[in-house]
């Protein structure tokens, strides 16, 4: 059995104030709450073969091959509505990005980094060479999923006392 491994960094910041460099530890404006939390998630079919989930909350062990659901939640209690947020989370060490569980909306974009938060891309890509018909080509192919570090959602404004939650999947390795 493993225990789990929290994430390293999270940071949520406004992106007015961010700085070229990222911070050194979990950063959080005063005017933002947030909470970070790991899940496991359990699968099972019935007899007809209907697949239901079962959030177990904070397990204090998991299985490699387990699927935990990484989610924070943020609350703007700053009293008046806030502007550009970045929410920023790495897939926790010990774990490879699964899947995307909060796709981008109406308010927010998603997007990925595969070098640990330095560049982010709605679609993260790589350039390969390859030899077709004796001549060499280069083209831009996406990284898979697995390689993924961190997640970015960044909201163009939260209301005062609005809640929003994130969250997204890994496997255990």
């Amino acid at each position: 059995m493993k225990r789990l491994i929290p994430p390293l960094f999270l940071a949520l910041t406004l992106a007015q104030a961010q700085q070229a460099t990222p911070p050194a530890a979990p950063t959080a404006p005063q005017n933002v709450t947030f909470t970070l939390t790991q899940d496991l998630v359990k699968r099972s079919a019935d007899s007809s073969g209907k697949v239901t989930e079962t959030i177990i909350a904070a397990p204090r062990t998991v299985l490699p091959g387990d699927i935990l659901r990484e989610e924070v939640t943020l609350r703007n209690v700053s009293g008046r509505r806030l502007g550009q947020l970045n929410v920023t989370v790495p897939v926790p060490r010990g774990t490879e990005f699964s899947v995307l569980t909060t796709p981008a909306g109406e308010r927010w974009t998603v997007t990925y980094s595969t070098d640990s938060g330095k560049t982010f891309s709605a679609q993260p890509r790589r350039t390969v060479t390859t030899t077709e018909n004796g001549r060499q080509v280069t083209r831009q192919v996406p990284i898979p999923t697995s390689s993924y570090t961190t997640v970015r959602w960044t909201v163009t404004s939260l209301s005062p006392d609005e809640t929003l939650k994130f969250s997204f999947r890994v496997k255990v390795k």
